[in-house]
């Protein structure tokens, strides 16, 4: 066995590779996913193939450990894990020790690895699944770049770094001993850490953690805790009570971007302050199944991941004689709304296309469309139309990222709580939104409002404590009139 210290640095390295990215997406995201800084599939994949070909019987305690592990665990994920690693222990054992094969069996298993983490970190962030993703992410520039660059390009580093010890002159064959001491170190010293120091891994199970939302998906998987702090002062709705229930009433639902609930109680009650004073039927916080925009919208529809099964929430407006309306201020191929959302039961639906040829400006904060305020004049109009409607509008104006344009006078509350730049960016634009938000509610007493939050913000480069500020998948939710 040749013995280095650059030898066992390239034997951590893949490892580490094949973590970085899922975990800084999680820290930037403050995802609930908990994310170690070694992946455990690559580090076992490494140990395998630096064990000597064949010798099947020296395999039997590494498949004598991982059954072990799966039947203590008895879940159908465990034994879909088990099976996967029991694959991996039989091609690493039979593969010629040649480059050409060593570099197909790696890139075999690290691409699968490289898949699972992505599906991991989408469905525990976002509650999307890797298609979902793609249809959300091909609107923007980097989602080919995610989707077709990124995967074999971390594939290429872990190679990069494990070819020198897999292949080639600086080959490195370790006994079968010695590699279950490493793996049973590893697995020791990873529990240790997380019994010391609870919420903290240095092993990523990332096979394990995508077989389990694969086979368990309608389980909730997300801390949703609320303090109690925040429990004694708002109403929770509950979670399959309908928000409407009379579709003869004209109605207009509005959605809040990026409309989430602080952990600090008086932060979150400056928040639901423009709706303070409208003598709301209800006000208070709203379990969300979906954490991204359009997810909440469908949601919203009653048609969840977009599935049309029954009738959605806009037909059954329509079927008792109302006008539907859609209406948001960006493009109408964003997300496809304007080609699929008629089959929701929209009669009229209104992008940034049609907005722009009424004169309605446009604003520059997290996306181009056009201003909330401008959106709230033309539904101050539309709703003095003697026509009963059920309007649904998606704002833009708080969408991230939030970065201090100067083209607004800053929220008072800037000053109260010493909001850092970013914090003090988003509490503005939310509370213009809301305030202006409340003064057509007042207006129109006729109509009932549904006023929701879509997600807590999703992401902030400046500030990294900003987004875990909010509760996960928990939304203010106010109905008036």
């Amino acid at each position: 066995m040749k013995r280095s210290k650059l030898s066992i640095l390239y034997f951590i390295l893949p490892a580490l590779v094949a973590s970085f990215f899922g975990y800084m997406a999680c820290r930037v995201y403050a995802s609930p996913l908990l994310h170690g800084i070694l992946s455990a599939d690559v580090f076992f994949l490494m140990v395998l193939l630096m064990l000597p070909r064949r010798h099947f019987l020296y395999k039997l305690p590494f498949a004598v450990l991982v059954c072990f592990w799966a039947v203590i665990a008895n879940s159908v994920d465990a034994y879909a894990t088990m099976a996967l690693y029991l694959l991996m222990i039989l091609v690493t054992a039979v593969v010629p020790r040649r480059r050409l094969f060593l570099i197909l069996a790696y890139e075999f298993f690290a691409i699968l690895f490289v898949v699972a983490d992505a599906e991991n970190f989408f469905f525990y962030s976002v509650l999307l699944t890797l298609p979902d993703a793609w249809d959300l992410a091909k609107f923007f520039w980097w989602g080919p770049l995610l989707f077709f660059v990124v995967p074999p390009f971390i594939v290429m580093l872990e190679l990069l770094f494990a070819r020198k010890i897999l292949w080639g002159e600086r080959r490195v064959e370790i006994s079968h001993r010695a590699g279950f001491v490493v793996v049973v170190a590893a697995v020791i010293l990873n529990f240790g850490i997380n019994w010391l120091q609870p919420q903290r891994l240095i092993l990523d199970c990332t096979v394990q953690k995508w077989f389990h939302q694969l086979c368990s998906p309608e389980i909730a998987r997300h801390s949703t805790l609320l303090q109690d702090d925040i429990k004694a002062l708002y109403p929770v709705w509950e979670k399959n009570r309908p928000v409407v229930d009379d579709y003869s009433k004209p109605t207009v639902m509005i959605l809040v971007e990026s409309y989430g609930v602080k952990k600090s109680v008086d932060r979150a009650k400056a928040l639901f302050s423009p709706f303070e004073y409208s003598h709301a039927r209800f006000l208070g916080l709203y379990p969300r199944n979906a954490s991204h925009t359009q997810g909440a919208e469908w949601e919203d529809f009653g048609t969840p991941r977009g599935k049309v099964r029954e009738r959605p929430v806009p037909m059954k407006f329509r079927e008792n004689h109302l006008q539907t309306w859609y209406v948001h201020g960006y493009d109408s191929e964003f997300y496809e709304r304007g080609k699929n959302y008629a089959k929701f039961g929209f009669d009229h639906m209104l992008f940034k296309e049609q907005f722009e040829k009424m004169g309605l400006p446009s604003c520059s904060n997290g996306f181009e469309g056009i201003c909330d305020s401008a959106m709230v004049y033309f539904l101050d109009s539309l709703l003095t139309d003697p026509v009963p409607k059920f309007v649904y509008w998606t704002t833009l104006d708080a969408h991230p990222l939030y970065e201090w344009s100067g083209l607004f006078e800053k929220s008072f509350y800037c000053k109260i709580f010493s909001l850092s730049d970013v914090d003090c960016t988003y509490f503005t634009l939310q509370e213009n939104s809301l305030r202006m938000i409340a003064d057509l509610v007042a207006r129109h007493p006729e109509y009932r409002f549904v006023i929701r939050g879509d997600h807590r913000p999703m992401v902030s480069l400046e500030q990294s404590d900003f987004v875990q500020s909010f509760y996960f998948r928990w939304v203010p939710l106010i109905i008036v009139n």
